[in-house]
């Protein structure tokens, strides 16, 4: 009955790593898309910012990126409360 508990355990144990793994995997496959999406904002900034009239290639990349920022902004929502104006706390009269 012992060993039956820690073979079982054992299972179990190699399915959390197992499972720890595909999370970790699937958290690198997220931070590598972050990256990518910084580098195109990066890029469309500098396009924007070599030039001195805000010509039609670059009214096309700011147009492209704040068309991307918008759309990744809906797709996050307000994930972190951010986009939530905060309340003040309601003070206590002073005596």
């Amino acid at each position: 009955m012992f060993l039956h508990f820690f073979g079982g355990f054992g299972r179990r144990l190699h399915r959390l790593e197992c499972l720890m793994a595909t999370a970790t995997e699937q958290l690198n496959e997220l931070s590598t898309k972050v990256d990518d999406l910084i580098a195109d904002v990066r890029a469309a900034l500098e396009v924007i910012n070599n030039d001195d009239d805000l010509s039609a290639d670059a009214q096309a990349a700011l147009d492209g990126l704040n068309a991307k920022i918008d759309a990744f902004d809906t797709e996050v929502g307000d994930a972190d409360g951010s986009d939530t104006p905060v309340e003040p706390e309601p003070t206590e009269p002073q005596n």
